[in-house]
């Protein structure tokens, strides 16, 4: 599928609809010049109707890969690793980031489900409600060295065990 061409961002999306809901994943990366967005079909469906279409969950993702795509063409997220690259902490945090602009452009955006997928990879402590808050209120000012900063700090103030850190994967 071809994203409509604008004077910032052009590029692709490729949907593997193999996978099902809950199985999904997604990447959006930057090649010569273009977004390239990949989605496991689970993506896009209806949490309670498996193989339905979510109207609502397809504009969520379509639109947190296609701003992280913009993230990374637009400045302040060059050093951001690739999406392969980010651990799940990493991942979180910069989707966080994403879903709140959306929010704040009146998307349809769950934001319960966002900050409780927050803690899982952030931890459940005033750290990480804290953290969660300004990526919500920021807007459109972050950049990746913030986002990575914002990463550490979580870590630090994680005191789970390392082995438990990862309960589930969305």
């Amino acid at each position: 599928v071809a994203v409509a061409t604008t004077p910032e961002l052009s590029g692709t999306i490729e949907v593997d609809e193999v996978l099902p809901h809950p199985l999904t994943a997604s990447t959006a990366e930057i090649v010569d010049g273009a977004a390239k967005l990949w989605y496991t079909g689970g993506c896009f469906e209806s949490p309670q109707r498996q193989t339905g279409l979510s109207v609502d969950h397809t504009r969520v993702e379509l639109g947190v890969g296609l701003l992280r795509a913009k993230d990374r063409l637009c400045g302040g997220f060059e050093n951001a690793p690739a999406d392969d690259d980010l651990d799940d902490r990493q991942r979180t945090i910069w989707d966080a980031y994403a879903e709140g602009r959306l929010l704040h452009l009146g998307y349809p955006v769950r934001v319960p489900r966002r900050r409780y997928t927050f803690r899982l990879y952030g931890g459940f402590n005033d750290v990480a409600d804290a953290a969660f808050d300004r990526l919500w209120a920021s807007g459109a000012s972050m950049t990746w060295d913030d986002l990575a900063a914002m990463s550490d700090q979580l870590a630090e103030a994680d005191t789970r065990p390392p082995r438990k850190k990862s309960i589930r994967k969305e």
